[in-house]
């Protein structure tokens, strides 16, 4: 089972590589699935999926009887590098948002310290940031470097078409019709982040079941008040 942290995203069951629309990123999510790295460095803008192809990944591991972690850090409060320890007894390590921990001295040297103990017990580490490694404010020149020792993926945002083909494909699999003229109105009128439009499309589909009403503009301006 994954790590359990008192933190408010945690693993969603949804998010796993089917439910990822590759775009441009197409060697980034081969390497990813291979998982022949012992660390892969991920960065790229907000939207551009991150966090999703982390978890992703942890499901993955899953999958294969392995014993992932999820950690996310958008929100830093109330955490503390402590918890960072004992983590080298899972096989897999996902650490989201590096950029908040940047330049916090504390941080890093755990972070340093658990690289280093996943490396020498065989596990993997993946980390997600909004920046390439050299771009990072780090106090650590040591954790610098080890950033540098494996692979390095820019992730791109989808553009309009492919945000189209995430919505569509999203509704299929919850046994839902989406015209592309409902997903096009959708995208005109709600952010475009990967993350909010699979949870916008969880929404609809809750609305839908409890409604039993098929997915028509007028029902999705009725649901999310636009």
């Amino acid at each position: 089972m994954p790590i359990q942290l008192p933190l408010s995203l945690s693993i969603r069951p949804s998010v796993d590589f089917s439910t990822f629309i590759c775009g441009r990123n197409g060697e980034a999510i081969s390497r990813l699935r291979s998982g022949a790295d012992p660390f892969i460095y991920l960065w790229g803008t907000s939207g551009s999926g991150k966090s999703h192809l982390l978890q992703a990944c942890c499901h993955q591991s899953q999958q294969e009887q392995g014993q992932p972690a999820y950690l996310p850090f958008k929100s830093e409060h109330g955490l503390e590098p402590a918890m960072l320890e004992g983590l080298e007894a899972f096989s897999l390590v996902c650490l989201d948002d590096l950029e908040v921990l940047a330049g916090k001295q504390d941080w890093e040297l755990a972070i340093f310290n658990l690289y280093n103990q996943l490396r020498e017990a065989g596990a993997k580490l993946i980390v997600a940031c909004d920046r390439p490694p050299a771009k990072l404010p780090l106090q650590l020149a040591d954790l610098g470097s080890r950033l540098t020792w494996g692979p390095c993926y820019q992730l791109f945002p989808l553009n309009d078409e492919e945000r189209l083909e995430l919505l569509i494909s999203s509704a299929e699999r919850r046994g839902m019709s989406m015209s592309a003229e409902i997903a096009s109105f959708l995208l005109q009128r709600t952010p475009r982040d990967i993350h909010f439009l699979i949870l916008l499309i969880e929404r609809l589909d809750q609305a839908s079941l409890a409604a039993q009403r098929r997915l028509t503009i007028p029902f999705v301006r009725e649901i999310l008040k636009l």
